[in-house]
């Protein structure tokens, strides 16, 4: 009697082996989840507060597509209220939803 996998089951076996670790390592690499809307808020609130005292912010709880210069990103918007000397300043923000990174900061007219 023989001993051992056949041919035929070892390249099954391994097969099977290397789809699962290919299956893993795409989505983790593609599949990187998303950061919450609070800790992407907080995280804005940290970059922007040496340029300016904020009062206020809010944030949109679902990430959407945006676009711009051909790149697609996943993202969060928002707004930021800033005041100094009795005047008041609201601000429009688009951040990164997977690194919480400011992509946009922009004054509302």
């Amino acid at each position: 009697m023989k001993k051992g996998f056949g041919f035929g089951t070892a390249f099954l076996i391994g097969s099977l082996i290397g789809y699962l670790a290919g299956a893993v390592t795409a989505r983790n690499a593609a599949g990187k989840k998303s950061l919450s809307s609070e800790h992407v808020l907080e995280q804005v609130k940290r970059e922007v507060k040496d340029q300016m005292p904020i009062e206020g912010a809010w944030i949109f709880l679902t990430p959407h597509s945006w676009s711009k210069d051909s790149l697609t990103h996943l993202v969060y918007k928002g707004g930021l209220i800033s005041s100094r000397k009795n005047d008041t300043h609201h601000f429009d923000f688009i951040a990164d939803a997977k690194s919480g990174a400011v992509l946009e900061l922009k004054a509302q007219d």
